[in-house]
């Protein structure tokens, strides 16, 4: 009984020191990042209500290494936006858990940039690796990656081998357009003021969310999908917001015979 005792107390002396340890530390913008999410982003709003994003990534990827590390800058104008889609990377849990991530769609005239992603992640130091743990202990800042949607996809299913699945979300154009006025809106804000990265409150899936329902007050309730985040496209789809049957697997395999788009 003692030992018990004893031991409890141990747990409890450990979980206060974490805690501790955890509620102390600041988010910083100056670290040792890792190169895929060393460099940030950059807003400018433009006089005609569109917006200059730079450093917009434009890696190319082969099954063995990352061929080119290029960044581009370009004009956006949130009101040509003609199309979103979700794309969602199974982690683990049985699918429970999963990343996902939105590309915006733009007509023709803007070139390779038309097909523009945007990644809530996490900005993990050189030599560290993500974990569910570390997410909640406060161990990665959270960052935007806006990619080409060629980098973020051959990334993770070229490069890294993770399949995904692609679906049409299904809102009105002025809503794509608010949408991506306020993911930009708060790419700006987190290059300015750095925040915590949370498994639980502030992922991959429930930043996208919380953007969504500023737009929308109340467009998407919360729901255990927030965390479990590989049941997000179901809940979309429950919804309304995604098309179930627009769904893609997108594989190595998928793609060495198809073009992406």
């Amino acid at each position: 009984m003692r030992r018990s005792v004893v031991a409890l107390g141990l747990m409890g002396a450990v979980a206060v020191a974490l805690a501790g340890r955890t509620l102390a530390r600041e988010p910083s913008l100056v670290r040792e990042w890792d190169e895929d999410v060393r460099v940030l982003s950059g807003v400018e709003p433009l006089p005609d209500g569109a917006v200059l994003l730079s450093e917009v990534r434009r890696w190319t990827y082969t099954r063995d290494s990352v061929v080119s590390t290029e960044y581009f800058a370009a004009r956006y104008d949130p009101d040509d936006a003609v199309g979103l889609w979700l794309y969602e990377q199974e982690l683990g849990l049985g699918g429970r858990i999963a990343h996902t991530f939105l590309v915006f769609e733009f007509p023709e005239r803007y070139g390779e940039g038309r097909w523009l992603g945007l990644s809530v992640e996490t900005r993990r130091e050189v030599g560290e690796e993500y974990s569910l743990v570390g997410g909640v202990l406060r161990d990665f800042e959270v960052t935007h990656i806006w990619a080409v949607e060629e980098d973020l996809v051959r990334r993770r299913v070229e490069y890294l081998d993770y399949p995904l699945t692609r679906y049409r979300v299904t809102i009105p154009p002025d809503q794509v357009a608010a949408l991506f006025r306020q993911f930009t809106s708060e790419t700006a804000a987190l290059a300015a003021v750095p925040r915590w990265y949370n498994t639980l409150t502030t992922n991959c899936t429930s930043s996208l969310i919380r953007y969504a329902n500023t737009v929308k007050p109340g467009a998407i309730p919360w729901h255990y999908s927030y965390v479990l985040t590989g049941r997000a496209d179901t809940n979309l789809a429950r919804l309304g917001y995604v098309d179930a049957g627009s769904a893609q697997p997108v594989t190595r395999a998928w793609l060495s015979d198809n073009p992406l788009r």
